[in-house]
């Protein structure tokens, strides 16, 4: 009885951190370049019951040790294993601001990955059909900025909120004041770059191919730094606001930089925004699904405290 109680506990668990990944994720459905999180429920390991010491066939003997019997599996319930961001492009919104740029990528080609996402060479796919084990993923390009990491130390993380701003300091950041990088990694001086000209979309443009450029102007133009991550379901691990750090494959700190003017298969858009691809009503949806699973899970619960109080009462009568 009691591994009952354990199986709907665990349920219980388990529906209240989904509970709040999707609470979380209508909270940013306003929240341009938000990935939704799904998620995984994982099952516990089942557990094989046998009986020991088994005397059942050998009637009126005393017990002694005998062979095993098979009785059968034991689930201990579910839990909550991880949060998947869902990396689907959200779709793009005109804002007209200068400032406000997205990434259209839908057109990349998938590749085929090994089972740790490493990514397997075009020459090892022959007539279309991959090795052995390899799966399809579908690759995304990010923008990069610069953040820190737990212990404060400046590192270089991932995102697709394109919702820029120019700060006190003249430079390109995001709107938590993460400096948005470029080509070589440097931060982007606005302010030099137009050189006295007010911030508009006449004066300062951005291209197809990421170039941030002055009409007119003598100063060089500068590359926005992308990069292209091949599996980022496995690569990529969710921080806070909307961007992400990469891990993966071992050995290489990051990614490789993509060129769309080589490259190509994506557009930049300026004016534009990527919303959020949370799906509100279907958020909506799963949250009640998720209550009504909560409290039968908990009826269960109750149902095994009443059977555990009739016991007890059956105890002290006898």
């Amino acid at each position: 009885m009691l591994r009952g109680i354990d199986a709907a506990a665990s349920g219980m668990i388990a529906n209240q951190a989904r509970q709040e990944a999707i609470t979380n994720n209508l909270a940013n459905v306003n929240t341009p370049g938000y990935k939704a999180d799904d998620s995984v429920y994982r099952s516990f390991p089942e557990l094989l019951l046998e009986r020991i010491h088994d005397t059942s066939n050998v009637a009126g003997m005393p017990a002694f040790p005998g062979g095993r019997s098979p009785i059968g599996q034991l689930s201990y319930g579910v839990y909550n294993q991880e949060l998947v961001p869902n990396f689907v492009q959200g779709s793009l919104v005109e804002t007209g601001k200068p400032l406000d740029i997205a990434l259209s990528d839908e057109n990349l080609a998938p590749v085929y990955v090994q089972q740790n996402g490493t990514p397997i060479p075009p020459g090892q796919v022959r007539n279309g059909v991959p090795p052995q084990g390899a799966r399809q993923v579908q690759p995304k390009i990010f923008f990069a900025v610069q953040t820190v990491d737990e212990k404060g130390q400046p590192q270089v993380s991932y995102t697709r909120n394109g919702n820029w701003t120019m700060d006190a300091n003249g430079m390109l950041a995001t709107p938590e004041g993460h400096p948005v990088l470029g080509a070589n990694g440097q931060t982007v001086n606005l302010r030099a770059l137009l050189g006295g000209l007010p911030l508009d979309s006449k004066n300062l443009q951005v291209t197809g191919t990421g170039q941030l450029i002055v009409p007119g102007s003598t100063a060089p133009p500068v590359q926005l730094r992308l990069v292209k991550i091949n599996n980022p379901d496995m690569q990529l691990v969710k921080q806070a606001d909307t961007t992400f750090r990469y891990t993966g494959p071992a050995g290489q700190g990051q990614p490789p930089a993509y060129n769309p003017a080589v490259d190509g298969e994506i557009s930049i858009k300026q004016g534009f925004i990527e919303r959020s691809n949370v799906d509100a009503g279907r958020s909506m949806i799963d949250m009640l699904n998720v209550m009504r699973s909560y409290e039968a899970n908990q009826k269960v619960l109750s149902a095994y405290d009443t059977t555990l109080q009739k016991l007890n009462e059956v105890g002290r009568i006898g």
